[in-house]
């Protein structure tokens, strides 16, 4: 038949060769596209949730993906979260950080976790690049005004001073070597509470990517964790909180994928005691609540812990401060509300705030 159309044989064997392969070629495109399609189409239009306590905090979980395995990555990230806890907490008397705390002054290095080194090393290095808005041996004072306790207390000056002496990230030694601590004085002790939940964020992060979770997002108290876009394509979005107003009001919406949020704000924990509100933002200079102007600092950025601790920094360095360096910081965008009701937002998240809710009183601008 081909040597009718004029074809010798090896042309012949030629032109199967070629169909050949544009017949292997055009399958393997119909499996990519197959494969590419039923990958979006697993996910659920509605999320799988769960909301839980732990760390102190209420965590708030919104997956989109099919119930066995958005169950089985929230299950998994829980019990990190309480191994965390079980770790970190100020208020275990088994947890590594306490064991440091009731060690201080006693010259013994108490061996940590890798969790715990690694949050511990950051902190301290950070309170050097801050200097000192965030102090990871500020918890004698914290523990003075207990403001997250049910009977929190307004501390006189004079039991103020006698406890800054003990606030000193300096008076924290730390042996990478053999992965241990120790405080130097008598009285010194460390609270990771203004960091653990922005570390816990981003090793959620590790866990979801872990489970293959494509699609949702994770709240610990005042953070968030991001992850992809919602199953119709947009981006998740999330209201800012009016400092002023309810756990339900909000002033924006806020556009987020692939990321984490911390918010550090003066309505979060806070006691009034003769008409003057006191919240739990100290300031490790003074000791008492930060005035600097702000209401609350948003901090977005890939690097959980870093948001945490930032947004606790810029709190404390006061509305001046945050504004020098709102554009100027490496991977972060900063939502900032001052005491006057004027929100400041970072170039980088100009195309994300939108206001909205109670917006009417309060003022935006993107600053250049």
């Amino acid at each position: 038949t081909y040597q009718s159309q004029g074809c010798a044989p090896d042309e012949r064997m030629d032109h199967l060769s070629k169909a050949t392969r544009r017949a292997g070629l055009l399958g393997v495109l119909l499996l990519i596209w197959s494969a590419l399609c039923g990958c979006a189409a697993v996910l659920p239009a509605q999320p799988v949730t769960a909301v839980t306590f732990v760390m102190n905090t209420v965590v708030e979980y919104r997956l989109y993906a099919p119930e066995a395995q958005a169950q089985e990555a929230i299950q998994a990230v829980e019990q990190m979260l309480r191994d965390l806890e079980n770790r970190m907490s100020l208020y275990l008397d088994s947890s590594e950080i306490q064991q440091l705390n009731n060690a201080a002054g006693s010259g013994e290095w108490v061996p940590l976790s890798e969790d715990t080194f690694t949050l511990l090393e950051r902190a301290k290095q950070f309170c050097l690049e801050s200097g000192g808005a965030f102090d990871p041996t500020i918890a004698p004072l914290t523990e003075l005004w207990s403001i997250t306790s049910d009977h929190p207390h307004l501390p006189s000056q004079q039991e103020l001073d006698a406890l800054l002496p003990l606030v000193d990230v300096q008076g924290l030694e730390l042996d990478p070597e053999h992965r241990a601590a120790r405080l130097t004085q008598p009285g010194m002790a460390v609270d990771l509470g203004g960091a653990a939940k922005g570390y816990a964020c981003s090793r959620a992060w590790e866990i979801l990517q872990e489970h293959k979770i494509r699609s949702g997002d994770l709240s610990i108290g005042g953070n968030l964790l991001v992850v992809g876009r919602r199953p119709d394509g947009n981006q998740f979005k999330f209201g800012l909180r009016d400092p002023r107003g309810t756990a339900n009001d909000y002033i924006a919406t806020v556009a987020l994928e692939d990321t984490t949020m911390a918010t550090s704000g003066d309505y979060e924990r806070f006691f009034e005691q003769d008409g003057v509100r006191y919240h739990h933002i100290l300031d490790p200079k003074t000791g008492r609540p930060a005035e600097g102007g702000l209401m609350s600092v948003s901090v977005v950025t890939d690097d959980g812990a870093l948001a945490d601790l930032l947004s606790t920094a810029l709190f404390v360095q006061g509305r001046e401060a945050a504004l020098e360096q709102i554009n100027s910081i490496p991977g972060c965008g900063l939502i900032l509300i001052d005491t006057d009701q004027n929100v400041y937002i970072s170039q980088s998240l100009a195309q994300s705030v939108s206001p909205a809710g109670s917006s009417e009183t309060y003022r935006f601008e993107v600053v250049k």
